[in-house]
């Protein structure tokens, strides 16, 4: 289901943020998806660990890249190249821009672009400024080199 996006959100914010193309859907009430269009070092998708992925986890048939690490391990499904995305994991900063991001639904770094599907988030200018300056400290964190196509 794609609902309105109100008026004022598309004036506060326009076509980007902080000089990244910028894509707002609403998917719902209060889950948006949140696309900043900058190219990522790497390729990877974290998504919320549910009761199925952990039951597939203990049956040892998971598809998941573990990384060793609990925190991240635990609490998300991570799919990518198991030292791309330790790398990038590793750091305080990303580490920092994910716990101030979470709870999300799923945050992808495609081959050109950051998506973010988040609940929980009102359709307010306010609302949606907090959720992208953590989006754009994490894309300023793991961006690849200009010019560069992963």
């Amino acid at each position: 289901m794609m609902t309105t996006i109100d008026e004022s959100i598309l004036n506060h914010f326009g076509d980007e943020y902080q000089g990244i193309p910028l894509t707002l859907q609403a998917l719902g009430d209060q889950q948006w998806l949140v696309v900043l269009h900058a190219t990522p070092a790497a390729r990877l998708r974290l998504s919320a660990e549910s009761d199925f992925t952990k039951q597939l986890d203990q049956m040892g048939i998971s598809d998941e890249t573990k990384l060793g690490d609990p925190l991240l391990d635990d609490h998300y499904v991570i799919r990518a190249e198991t030292s791309q995305a330790r790398e990038i994991l590793a750091s305080p900063t990303v580490r920092q821009a994910l716990a101030a991001l979470a709870p999300f639904v799923e945050l992808e770094f495609t081959h050109k672009e950051y998506r973010l599907i988040k609940d929980g988030v009102q359709p307010t200018p306010q609302a949606l400024e907090g959720l992208l300056e953590h989006l754009h400290q994490l894309v300023e964190a793991t961006k690849g080199p200009e010019g560069s196509s992963d």
